[in-house]
């Protein structure tokens, strides 16, 4: 892997494509929130320019700006509404700000196994392919609700959570949330910010990726934007398709800014006519990237039944909660048919 060293900001073409290279994650579940809960896409489309601008320029390499997979993904198959949606957004900043403030993040990142975060790594890769591949067969060319779900969103503009949307929010979309954001948003981000940019990843600590992303979601609470996280796989996405400075992040998210804040009622319009394979093929394509991230611990057995159990519990469940409980078990009975393998021999030469 070709390790990038320098954190110099540098406007090409190349870093431009780069900084597109994860719409594929961030597309779909965008316009499922607007167009299914009506979150407003005027706020939503300016926050996530200002966050990618943001964290361009502080982390000075491609940091992603994502949905929250899980709560997103939940939102939109139960039909969560905005104010719930808005909810969800603040409890994650409040938790992901005091792990920040605690340094819990950094301590959570010093003991938590790397084979745990491969098998992350392997099952988000996976799921990445099939949602690539799925939204390229299915993904319909032209979706009109999008304007409705626009119009409909302004109504919801301004209104600020209920007592019932925050006790609704984290039973339903906060929850299953927290384990993917840390192990995956947080401390598969910074292995792959290590990995991929050597001394220049570095500045991507488990302490301040709990502090941006719990930023961006007090902003997403309070004006109406969509619940935000970084997340490994996005990072992959960016880096293989080019982008190697922050000034990716500063190219998208100023087009996402403008967008927001020049044509938040037409902007939407524009999403579904940009072509199915042109937001899948990127998207199945940093899975495959993203599920060679794991490779190392293939090298041996252990590891590699560990991860090869996540990534199966994550295909046959969709979920990466799951995934890491079986995660955990598979470690725990390997380490423990090793422990009598070696303590057998010794017991019968006693």
């Amino acid at each position: 892997m070709r390790i990038q060293r320098s954190a110099q900001f540098s406007f090409t073409v190349r870093e431009f494509a780069g900084s597109l290279g994860d719409l594929g994650t961030l597309l779909p579940l965008l316009v499922g929130l607007i167009v299914f809960n009506g979150i407003s896409a005027g706020p939503a489309l300016t926050l996530i320019g200002l966050s990618y601008i943001a964290t361009g320029v502080y982390y000075r390499i491609p940091v992603p700006v994502q949905p929250l997979k899980a709560a997103a993904m939940i939102a939109i198959a139960t039909g969560a509404t905005s104010g719930q949606i808005r909810a969800a957004a603040l409890w994650m900043a409040a938790i992901m700000l005091i792990l920040a403030a605690t340094r819990l993040a950094d301590k959570l990142n010093s003991v938590f196994p790397r084979v745990l975060i491969h098998g992350i790594q392997a099952g988000l890769g996976l799921m990445m392919i099939r949602s690539g591949l799925k939204f390229i067969a299915s993904y319909p060319k032209c979706l009109g609700d999008v304007v409705s779900g626009v119009n409909a969103s302004h109504s919801h503009a301004g209104l600020l959570p209920s007592t019932a949307d925050f006790g609704s929010a984290l039973l339903l979309l906060v929850l299953p949330q927290i384990p993917l954001t840390i192990g995956n948003a947080v401390i598969a981000t910074r292995d792959c910010a290590v990995r991929y940019f050597g001394p220049a990843g570095e500045r991507v600590t488990a302490n301040r990726l709990s502090a941006t992303i719990g930023i961006g979601n007090l902003a997403a609470g309070l004006f109406g934007g969509m619940p935000m996280c970084h997340g490994a796989g996005g990072m992959t996405a960016h880096y293989h398709f080019g982008a190697r400075t922050g000034a990716a992040g500063v190219m998208i998210g100023s087009l996402f800014l403008v967008l927001g804040l020049g044509a938040g009622r037409w902007a939407p319009g524009l999403l579904p006519a940009i072509p199915a394979w042109a937001l899948g093929a990127p998207l199945a394509y940093a899975g495959v990237r993203h599920v060679m991230l794991a490779r190392k611990s293939f090298e041996s057995l252990a590891g590699a039944a560990v991860v090869v159990s996540m990534a199966a519990a994550t295909l046959l469940g969709s979920s990466l909660l799951v995934a890491l409980a079986v995660g955990l078990a598979a470690k725990v009975v390997i380490h423990g048919c090793m422990a009598l393998r070696r303590v057998g021999p010794e017991s019968s030469s006693g």
